[in-house]
């Protein structure tokens, strides 16, 4: 439950209340560290009126200036690898069905095993960040959703490719659920558990559990913690930060922040690339004003 919920709470909810009352000590963050330097003095200007939907002339004019349609081509072309950012799940699933289909690898789903009433139904984002099930394939961009081992890089965001999915001695491929993903992680700086003869190091990644409340309910979901990652959607991308990314901003937020925290994602204003211009007053609240009496 948020912490400002202040009716009964049951179970483990009890000790997260508990836990977080026990901190007696907050942190203030005043300083923007992800896009320093005087260079981008202006771009967190933008980004401190795009977090209040107070976006300036100024500003607008510098973001519009990252539009793809304003770039040259070769400018376009840095971009092509980029991670895609985008509000919505259907979006998202569109980009990254194409960029699956190109690959021209059999794709499977993995589905999850849930365990409890109500389970199999939960979102993503109530079942510790599991999906209901995972498109695979050889190829395939994947990214953590998780820290597995974040010392050597195996950490929420972390991306890499799939080199090889293996099933138990005796499955199925056709039926029965893979047990390991083989990855090579873009950012690794762990041990191989295998290197390939072109010198790629790879590890193996495992399904996990995740424990979660459906009501009262105490339940299971067990699944591969990677999710496909040529797009993701903005609540994804909240914990990272890239060097490029591709976003549009001519959509109205169906939630209040989505586009500041896609934009946010990189480090400068060079790195972001808009599919689309986009209306200043659609990122711009006009306050009602006051009557006088």
């Amino acid at each position: 439950k948020p912490l400002y919920y202040d009716k009964e709470v049951q179970g483990v909810e009890i000790k997260g209340r508990n836990a977080y009352r026990r901190f007696d000590k907050s942190v203030f963050l005043k300083v923007v560290q992800r896009q320093r330097g005087d260079d981008q003095k202006a771009f967190r200007k933008a980004l401190g009126e795009l977090r209040l939907l107070q976006l300036s002339v100024e500003s607008w004019k510098l973001l519009s200036g990252r539009v793809q349609a304003k770039l040259d081509d070769q400018e376009v072309a840095r971009f092509a690898n980029a991670l895609r950012v985008y509000a919505t799940k259907d979006r998202v699933n569109e980009y990254n069905h194409y960029h699956l289909d190109r690959l021209s690898q059999p794709v499977i789903q993995v589905i999850a095993t849930n365990v409890g009433p109500g389970a199999a139904a939960a979102p993503d984002d109530k079942a510790g960040n599991l999906a209901k099930q995972v498109p695979v394939c050889i190829g395939a961009r994947l990214m953590l959703t998780c820290n597995l081992w974040q010392q050597v890089g195996l950490c929420n965001g972390a991306r890499g490719t799939v080199y090889d999915i293996g099933w138990a001695p005796g499955a199925d491929p056709i039926r029965d659920q893979p047990c390991v993903i083989m990855m090579e992680f873009d950012k690794y700086t762990g041990p191989a558990f295998l290197t390939t003869a072109d010198d790629r190091k790879t590890v193996p990644i495992l399904p996990v559990d995740r424990d979660f409340l459906v009501g009262a309910t105490l339940c299971t979901r067990t699944q591969f913690p990677p999710i496909v990652c040529y797009a993701i959607t903005v609540h994804k991308s909240q914990s990272i930060t890239e060097d490029r990314i591709v976003t549009d901003l001519s959509c109205r937020d169906f939630q209040t922040g989505l586009s500041y925290v896609a934009v946010s994602r990189v480090k400068t204003l060079q790195g972001l690339m808009l599919d689309a211009p986009f209306d200043r007053n659609r990122l711009t609240y006009t306050f009602p004003r006051r009557v006088s009496r």
